[in-house]
């Protein structure tokens, strides 16, 4: 290499250059909603208790930004800890449900049986057991984000490549061993498409059970501001 040679600047790959244009595309797209709905809530005239303007809701916000904060953060800690314990029951179950089949019609007809349940009409019952505090709201963000992870980490367990499941007997794997090398990574991608699912759901959950009875959160000052 010639000693005045110059270093060629590195170029983003293909890759980069398209993530960052669905970005920025993603970005524009919520300027123009953000703006078309500004633009109609004035020149229709509409009711602000029916449909408030992007700049009303900013102003509000910015006037009561400490409450509106401290409350998402006890909805959003209320959750997490509910969609934490469905992957831990959840992966748990699946790991019964798998490797006991005496146990799997039973484990199965029960979770289609939670599952099938209203969870509105579970809430009040959750209240009146758990109380006014977080453990209600924590029930409640779990039975909603439940069913999708355990579903799913049935699927990824179970669903193993003969091949592969041949091998490792072959090879005279334990069970804990198989398990660790081949059901679990095998159930990661199925695992986490179950939790992209139950994370939203886990909010839905825990602002449902506050707006049944709280004392605290965004469900409880959507019902005091109703």
């Amino acid at each position: 290499m010639a000693s005045g040679a110059l270093a060629q600047p590195v170029r983003p790959t293909g890759r980069r250059v398209r993530f960052g244009r669905q970005r920025l595309g993603n970005l524009l797209y919520l300027v123009a909603v953000i703006v078309g709905w500004e633009a109609a809530t004035i020149a229709l005239d509409i009711n602000s208790l029916l449909l408030p303007a992007p700049s009303a809701v900013a102003t509000v916000f910015y006037e009561f930004a400490g409450l509106i904060l401290f409350s998402c953060a006890i909805t959003l800690g209320e959750a997490m800890a509910g969609f934490v314990l469905a992957v831990v029951v959840g992966v748990g179950l699946a790991v019964v449900v798998v490797y006991s089949p005496p146990l799997r019609g039973i484990v199965l007809s029960s979770i289609v049986a939670v599952n099938a349940t209203p969870k509105v009409a579970v809430a009040p019952i959750l209240v009146i057991w758990l109380g006014l505090g977080l453990e209600s709201k924590v029930a409640m963000a779990f039975l909603l984000s439940f069913f999708p992870i355990v579903i799913n980490a049935i699927r990824g367990l179970a669903d193993v490549p003969h091949d592969l499941m041949n091998l490792y007997k072959l090879m005279r794997a334990s069970p804990l061993q198989v398990f660790r090398k081949v059901r679990l990574p095998n159930a990661m991608p199925a695992l986490f498409d179950g939790m992209k699912i139950a994370l939203p759901i886990s909010m839905i959950g825990a602002v449902a059970g506050e707006i049944v009875a709280a004392r605290q959160g965004i469900g409880y000052q959507i019902v005091i501001a109703y």
